[in-house]
């Protein structure tokens, strides 16, 4: 029996993110409500993102975000800002809310045999770009799980940067 690529992502799960219209808001009730303390935000998320991609064509976009953790869950809080995004179409259709998981691999040859698989599996390639030398695909998963699928490769670089934010260093 072949393994579902989505089984084979599965221990790697490191991410909950939702879509809000309001940072700032958004981040207050996890802070008052959820009691995530601390999220560090990157205003200029888009400006740092290179390669960036709407069902494989490219495309301008601005995203503001923000991470934070509960334990060893990140959060991520994601506020579409214009052009063209999969946040955007989850705005239009759904309203704010739970809007992926994120899948955290540390090796980039994982990371490319998981896009393969996704894809083989026919789980179609929604939005992907490239921060420095770590990269992300988000994959249309809502009808097998309820929720947009997001792999990612972390390179050492990145997982420095994600372990700073957990610690509440920056």
């Amino acid at each position: 029996m072949d393994i579902s690529p989505l089984a084979a992502l599965g221990a790697s799960l490191h991410q909950v993110a939702f879509v809000v219209r309001d940072l700032e808001a958004a981040q207050k009730f996890f802070n008052q409500s959820m009691g995530v303390s601390r999220f560090h935000v990157y205003d200029n998320f888009s400006d740092q993102v290179t390669d960036k991609r709407l069902r494989g064509r490219p495309v301008e976009q601005k995203v503001r975000l923000s991470i934070a953790y509960s334990g060893e869950t990140q959060i991520e809080l994601i506020q579409h800002l214009s052009g063209e995004t999969c946040y955007k179409e989850f705005l239009d259709r759904k309203g704010e809310g739970l809007h992926h998981l994120g899948f955290f691999l540390n090796d980039r040859g994982k990371y490319e045999g998981a896009l393969e698989a996704m894809g083989r599996a026919g789980y179609q390639q929604l939005m992907s770009g490239k921060m420095g030398d770590s990269s992300y695909c988000y994959f249309d998963t809502e009808s097998a799980i309820g929720s947009i699928t997001e792999v990612v490769y972390l390179s050492a670089e990145g997982r420095a940067m994600m372990e700073r934010i957990k610690r509440g260093d920056f």
